[in-house]
């Protein structure tokens, strides 16, 4: 931050002249400047702050080299000490990584553990459309369904699940027995 504020008196100057040249500014017609009076003869310009640009412009820059200096170093270091990969045969016993087809070091980093694999990915897609495929044949089964349903006057929906009537007569023998014992008489 304070590089930039050293600057300023040398380039603010310049940069605020080009930069206002091709405006909207430098094109209006001269306007009246607001002067104070201090005193009987002292006069002072009131002009906007340029506080608030040069902190803007110094968090800027601060910001841009905090973020772009290690990614530079990091990029240099790469290029400098590790380098770009070489082909090489295969052995035959051998199945490369998905992350090993790249050429440089940032890149075999980006696809070994941002990126996913693509079987990963294919297999996702294969998962998606069979699932579609099911979800197709299911709505064609019950459209078929309902269509036999109204043509035949079918009064049990497709959903219908028959139960056995085997349980059913034991529950009805078992509550004949129970009211048997408790009146003491016999229903047939």
């Amino acid at each position: 931050m304070v590089v930039m504020s050293l600057l300023r008196p040398a380039f603010g100057q310049c940069a605020r002249a080009v930069l206002l040249r091709g405006s909207v500014v430098a094109s209006r017609p001269p306007t009246t400047v607001v002067l104070r009076q201090m005193g009987s003869h002292n006069q002072m310009q009131v002009v906007p702050s340029g506080f608030e640009w040069a902190r803007w412009k110094d968090s800027l820059h601060f910001y841009l080299f905090l973020g772009f200096a290690p990614m530079g170093l990091l990029i240099l270091y790469c290029n400098l000490f590790i380098g770009q990969a070489e082909l090489a045969d295969i052995p035959e016993d051998y199945e490369p990584m998905p992350w090993e087809y790249y050429k440089g070091p940032i890149e075999r980093w980006f696809a070994r553990y941002i990126y996913e694999y693509p079987e990963k990915r294919y297999e996702r897609t294969l998962h998606v459309l069979w699932e579609e495929s099911e979800k197709r044949k299911i709505r064609k089964l019950e459209k078929q369904v309902k269509v036999l349903m109204h043509d035949r006057q079918d009064y049990k929906g497709w959903y219908y699940t028959p139960v056995d009537k085997w349980r059913i007569e034991q529950a009805e023998k078992a509550q004949r027995h129970w009211q048997d014992d408790a009146t003491g008489t016999r229903i047939p």
